[in-house]
Parts: structure tokens; sequence; C-alpha cells
């Protein structure tokens, strides 16, 4: 089953209210994006940007979907698209939370 089928399967709805709720958060307490890498982001996320640009507000799941993470029971990160692509599922890097 491939992870697009797992995102719109049993759960999607409660993944869908989670998401709206971090990207509230995210705008409401100006979360940076939580990807640190070598690379490092730590910047902030324009959550009014489209879906479409780079650099809009996405939900990271910790652990990849496809690496067996459940889609509900993680708790979900603000991350900037392209950060969240570049670490893709295989990629093993540190993620923080903003206090």
């Amino acid at each position: 089953m491939s992870s697009r089928q797992i995102r719109n399967g049993k759960g999607h709805r409660v993944y869908r209210r989670k998401q709206a709720a971090l990207k509230r958060r995210t705008a409401d307490e100006n979360l940076p994006c939580g990807w640190r890498s070598h690379y490092g982001c730590g910047q902030p996320i324009d959550t009014t940007l489209p879906y479409t640009d780079k650099m809009s507000f996405t939900a990271d799941h910790p652990v990849a979907i496809t690496n067996g993470g459940d889609l509900v029971r993680q708790e979900l990160h603000p991350f900037h698209r392209k950060c969240n692509r570049d670490k893709g599922d295989a990629a093993t890097v540190e993620i923080w939370e903003a206090t």
C-alpha cells in the first residue's frame, strides 16, 4: 500500500484535523521549521503561502509512513514543503520542537 493510499484511508480525517491545528498553532506562535540537519533550517514558516509554494507549511511525521510510521498516532512537526521533501523518508535528521 502506498503512502498516498494510507494518507487518504482510515484515520485521514483525524490527520487532517491535527494538521490544521498545527498550522493554526504555527501561525499563532510563529513556530519555525522543525528540520535541523547539517543544512539547517529553523526559519519561520509563512502559513499564508499557497500549498504549491516550496516554502509553504506542511506537517511532518517523525517516522515516515512508508517506514512504518502511523498516520495518526505520531506528533506532527511544522516543516517547509521543501524541507519535508528534502528530508524524505530515509534521511536521519534531528527534529526539534520549539518551546
